[in-house]
């Protein structure tokens, strides 16, 4: 039997159930059910395969957190704002325009697969999962439904520009250095060799770029939103600290809006500080 945590998290539940994604709860993964569980009231004995003793360790916790919850109200609310702004969306239609692959269950619902750094997600008009069964949370649910929301736009023009000079991102430029390029750069700090190995695993290319930086990459944290990467590590001896700095291309703000732009990117850097 699991222990008793501080607040019931979704993944708890995960790590009690099945994890066959047999539907017999009424609902298509067993990630599905754990959200719904902890969020819109499912009861958790619509799945028959508990473990007594997990389900009546899970029916008590969930009397005792009473209305708290492992997710703020908000994302819920964000995350069924955006999925109703794809509801009469074709995904067919749709998907080249992003860049990502249709799938047809034989049931015919439409999905979008779509590859979150090097992440495969399968995602419908009411819930997400992970391909490999990877770990994740609503708030890559929000994150993906957005770039399917944007629909996508102009083809990309290889003309790279920073953060700064994008409509809008005055107030989150701070948020995005703080959260994604000063997160690498510290982490990253007398490694080099070692950032070039985990943008490798993120299947980025290394140009050969008219800059002094130690590492210069371009890599697709989604499939139509590139991330130029430069890195210029610590100069002790002049005390410059580590730093990176990130550009897009100009017409990033057709796939994604600026808010999600730096979540991504906070995305990023928490995937390669994972792979240190």
């Amino acid at each position: 039997m699991a222990e008793k945590k501080r607040l019931l998290q979704i993944l708890d539940l995960i790590k009690m159930l099945p994890r066959n994604n047999c539907k017999e709860c009424g609902l298509p993964t067993c990630m599905a059910f754990a959200t719904h569980v902890l969020r819109e009231g499912t009861k958790p004995e619509l799945c028959p395969y508990w473990q007594p003793e997990d389900l009546a360790f899970v029916k008590q916790s969930m009397k005792d957190q009473g209305e708290d919850s492992a997710y703020p109200d908000h994302l819920f609310s964000a995350r069924k704002f955006v999925q109703g702004k794809i509801n009469d969306y074709d995904f067919a239609s749709v998907a080249n325009r992003i860049g990502v692959q249709l799938e047809i269950s034989d049931e015919g619902e439409h999905f979008l697969l779509v590859n979150l750094l090097e992440q495969l997600y399968r995602v419908g008009k009411k819930e997400v999962e992970a391909v490999d069964g990877a770990e994740h949370d609503l708030w890559d649910h929000v994150l993906l439904y957005n770039y399917i929301a944007e629909n996508g736009g102009r083809e990309l023009t290889g003309e790279w520009v920073p953060m700064e000079s994008l409509p809008g991102s005055l107030a989150k430029r701070k948020a995005f250095v703080k959260g994604c390029e000063d997160k690498i750069a510290t982490a990253y700090t007398g490694k080099p060799e070692k950032l070039r190995a985990s943008l490798k695993i993120l299947k980025a290319d290394f140009p050969d770029l008219d800059s002094n930086a130690e590492v210069a990459a371009v890599f697709y944290p989604l499939p139509k939103i590139p991330f130029q990467m430069l890195f210029w590590d610590a100069d002790l001896e002049d005390g410059f600290p580590a730093q990176i700095k990130v550009l897009f291309d100009s017409t990033v703000l057709d796939y994604l809006d600026i808010e999600s732009l730096v979540f991504l990117g906070e995305k990023c850097a928490e995937r390669l500080l994972d792979l240190i």
